[in-house]
């Protein structure tokens, strides 16, 4: 490998970086913000929330907490893992992360079995639950074979899939402040767009860093070979 690809190589996008790490922190103030607002009146237990979930109360209250613990430790895993601090504290966390998401994709397959709002929320619910034990399991995958790289993008994607949470929510809102459906279709649509699309917006943005940054590569090697040829 010539000096102009290795210095390229250096500069080239990554997961990382400054824009990476303030995208993390936004995500960190919205979840805060979502599970103090949303989220932690189910876990005070509050009658008025929970009244309508009372058959499958308690599936509900593991989903909720396991999902608000992946949602809140995320961005500490995120920011810790590509910032290459307190790796230490990192691992412990990815392993409390990794549990919640387990726990949580669990509650998720039994509340979407037995939902009463239809078969295309119960297979939207289902679907996430899949793709968050996917995109978890393969992150971890990859660390355990030493490709952190890997690792991080897939910690990435599973992060998307944490955040449906949020997500979930905001479409909903969405959908019923325009005055779209019937209120089970609303839940069903929110149910696909939640971790859908975000990932599919992800996977388009590592897919194109690497893509772009590889046609750096190339035209720099490119002209590197063209200025040898020329000197000699």
């Amino acid at each position: 490998m010539d000096t102009a690809q290795v210095s390229l190589l250096q500069h080239s996008p990554s997961v990382g970086g400054r824009a990476s790490l303030a995208t993390i922190a936004v995500a960190a103030l919205i979840a805060l913000g979502f599970f103090v607002s949303v989220a932690l009146p189910y876990l005070l237990l509050d009658p008025a929330v929970l009244a309508r979930y009372e058959p499958r109360r308690a599936w509900l209250l593991v989903h909720v907490a396991a999902g608000g613990v992946a949602l809140l430790t995320g961005p500490v895993q995120l920011w810790l893992g590509i910032s290459n601090r307190a790796m230490r504290v990192h691992r412990r966390l990815g392993i409390l992360y990794v549990t919640a998401v387990a726990v949580g994709s669990v509650a998720a397959f039994y509340l979407a079995a037995h939902t009463n709002i239809g078969w295309g929320f119960g297979a939207g619910i289902t679907g996430l639950g899949v793709a968050w034990l996917v995109t978890t399991g393969l992150a971890v995958g990859a660390i355990r074979r030493g490709l952190v790289e890997q690792h991080r993008e897939w910690m990435i994607r599973s992060y998307v899939v944490t955040f449906a949470f949020v997500t979930f929510r905001a479409m909903w809102v969405a959908l019923q402040a325009a005055g779209v459906g019937t209120r089970d279709e609303q839940l069903a649509m929110s149910s696909w767009f939640c971790w859908a699309v975000p990932l599919l917006i992800v996977e388009a943005v590592l897919q194109g860093r690497r893509i772009f940054g590889e046609r750096r590569l190339d035209a720099a090697a490119f002209e590197n070979r063209t200025r040898r040829s020329m000197a000699s």
